[in-house]
């Protein structure tokens, strides 16, 4: 390693400790919403607009009480209460907008209004196929009986719509009181905004009523959710619906689509399925953090606070659907035990934005590959806050790439610099290295012997230029991943036919699918294509390399065909100022290097390691031959 590698290392080593000490965030204080306590039971002027009947609602399930005889999973007072009328809340804040159904006290819609769905409507995550009631589903367990209260009809403290500004938070009741008649209480409407009187629970032998209560907040994607199920062993809140699709291309959120379950502090799960495997199920025990599932920018997840969780259970069903699409579903719940009092729970619905995810300690959603342990804190720490710092002042993220791109470019300058001074003296020694090979093509041995020489002669390294190549490596794939998985480049436009810089940009579409490629073409990869084979040219001169030149730009081509927009954007530009770099070095630096200089260098300079090992080889083959000649003369 020379003087010049070994100061790029060291700037780099300390762009990346100043940048994590001054700039990169900090790790925020998670902040646990639970029901207890005054602090989250404020409410501040929430308008209660009338009462928002089923019928109202065209989106919504339509059900009418059931009149045949109970349920025969449901006995005793409880039997009351299945089938009971739908009713449903509706929490709108500025942040997204959640629809409870009253049937199950189940979470039916969640609407995220700063995002769209890759067909323009605002993202909606929970399944909406016909007949599913929602999601957050609560059984019960009394020894071995399983009670599900997805039909059970609970009573809402509020009903209609319910506007919160930024600064407001709300405490949402649902409640199940069990009855000693077949008759099922009714929910009695508010007049002018006040709350329905809860009817009194009849005499069962003990409190047995069940109480959901949610906490909504203006300015969180959280919620709050409290259980109290006394006289039950253990309860399961479930997750059985998995999350809606937004993205246009169903095979690429299945790539990025898993179910996940952090044990402790450090272990993290990582469970996927396939289609080999549709119900491929797992089951985790004991110190549950937490436990959720995502697509590729939206994440759902479930975290307890105020009790030791004893199980985890997370599941996941994969399918083909038309036009060669692929849809993954994960199921999750959390097992706990009752009857000692409420249980606290967060449930999180949120884009997989990385402050969102590092508030929650969810980051171990976003996937940044393999050797995640140096990978994730160059992305995590260096990469994503300069990328978002270029973007506090610059608009446009396509510009924000074409920046990013020139900022690393030039901090790897040091780096690349003997890289392209090792190509130079390849180069130069090439019509050498050919003519003796001319020479000497009756004999391998002696050919091998002589290129040696010629690399010792003229100080030439072959492999002068992969270390700093192999240290690049780690930086420009924790670049890939952190363009990957940002999503605040999806949906971005950037300019011309380019109007989405997360998904590959389709310059035209072909009249048949070929092999390989597709019925589309890329724009940005074809030409990234182009610079990448202008590259080549003036890195690769050996004859012996041509091909390399010639099949490297179009397998690329084709790998970036697929690539989203924003990427092959970035390695566009990287390909371009690396060609710059080159011409610069070649044709306008004073350090233009020839053949005399060569051979003037390679006399002055001490020996390196590799030279010293390339010496040693060509003396021992040269006493080798001379052993075999004296043998033949013999």
């Amino acid at each position: 390693m020379d003087k010049r590698t070994f100061t790029g290392i060291l700037l780099i080593g300390l762009v990346i400790m100043v940048w994590s000490t001054f700039f990169a965030p900090q790790p925020e204080q998670k902040e646990t919403i639970a029901v207890n306590g005054d602090t989250n039971r404020v409410e501040t002027n929430v308008p209660v607009v009338g009462d928002l009947e089923t019928e109202d609602d065209p989106d919504a399930p339509k059900q009418t009480p059931d009149e045949e005889e109970p349920d025969q999973r449901v006995e005793g007072p409880w039997s009351a209460y299945v089938g009971g009328e739908n009713r449903q809340v509706t929490i709108s804040t500025p942040l997204y907008e959640a629809v409870l159904n009253s049937n199950g006290a189940l979470l039916y819609r969640y609407t995220i209004k700063s995002y769209d769905a890759w067909y323009g409507e605002p993202v909606q995550l929970i399944e909406d196929s016909a007949g599913f009631g929602g999601e957050l589903a609560l059984t019960l367990y009394r020894g071995t009986e399983a009670i599900e209260t997805d039909d059970f009809s609970f009573a809402f403290d509020r009903s209609g719509t319910i506007e919160l500004g930024e600064n407001d938070s709300i405490v949402l009741r649902a409640t199940l009181t069990p009855a000693t008649t077949s008759e099922t209480p009714q929910e009695e409407d508010p007049v002018d905004g006040e709350t329905p009187t809860e009817t009194a629970p009849a005499e069962t032998g003990g409190n047995e009523t069940l109480v959901k209560e949610f906490v909504f907040r203006g300015n969180s994607y959280a919620i709050g959710l409290e259980v109290d199920a006394p006289k039950t062993d253990r309860f399961t809140i479930e997750w059985r619906g998995g999350l809606k699709y937004q993205e246009y291309s169903s095979v690429d959120e299945s790539n990025n689509a898993r179910a996940y379950a952090m044990l402790g502090d450090e272990e993290l799960e990582d469970f996927d399925t396939d289609t080999d495997n549709p119900g491929k199920r797992e089951v985790y025990e004991g110190a549950i953090e937490w436990v959720g599932t995502k697509t590729k920018y939206f994440a759902a997840a479930l975290i307890p606070h105020s009790a030791p969780v004893a199980e985890a259970t997370v599941s996941g069903f994969s399918y083909p659907v038309e036009n060669e699409g692929l849809i993954k579903d994960y199921q999750f719940s959390l097992t706990t035990p009752s009857g000692n009092g409420p249980q606290d729970f967060t449930v999180l619905l949120a884009p997989l934005e990385h402050d969102i995810a590092r508030e929650f300690n969810l980051t171990g959603m976003i996937d940044y590959g393999f050797m995640e342990f140096l990978i994730r804190p160059i992305s995590e720490y260096v990469l994503l806050p300069l990328f978002r710092f270029i973007h506090s002042f610059i608009a446009n993220w396509g510009l924000v790439i074409i920046v990013f791109s020139l900022l690393i470019r030039g901090a790897l300058w040091p780096l690349s610099i003997p890289q392209i001074r090792s190509s130079e003296k390849m180069r130069l020694v090439q019509p050498l290295m050919t003519e003796m090979r001319e020479k000497y093509k009756d004999d391998q041995q002696k050919a091998q012997m002589e290129t040696m020489k010629l690399y010792r002669e003229y100080g030439v390294n072959p492999a002068g230029g992969c270390l700093p190549l192999i240290l690049q490596l780690p930086i420009l794939y924790a670049l890939w991943t952190t363009l990957a998985n940002a999503i605040d480049l999806r949906q971005a436009e950037f300019t011309l036919w380019i109007n989405d810089l997360s998904v590959p940009d389709i310059l035209f579409e072909l009249p048949v699918s070929l092999p390989l490629i597709g019925d589309q073409l890329s724009g940005l990869a074809l030409i990234m294509g182009a610079t990448l084979f202008i590259q080549q040219k003036l890195m690769i001169t050996d004859p012996k390399q041509k091909m390399i030149v010639y099949i490297m730009p179009v397998f690329l081509t084709i790998a970036f065909n697929y690539f989203p927009a924003g990427l092959n954007l970035y390695y566009l530009v990287y390909n371009l100022l690396s060609i710059a770099q080159h011409y610069y070095m070649r044709n306008i630096a004073s350090s233009t290097l020839t053949l005399e200089d060569l051979k003037a260098q390679a006399k002055n300079k001490k020996k390196g390691w590799l030279s010293s090992k390339l010496e040693e080889a060509q003396k021992m083959a040269e006493m080798q031959n001379q052993s075999r000649s004296g043998n033949a003369r013999k």
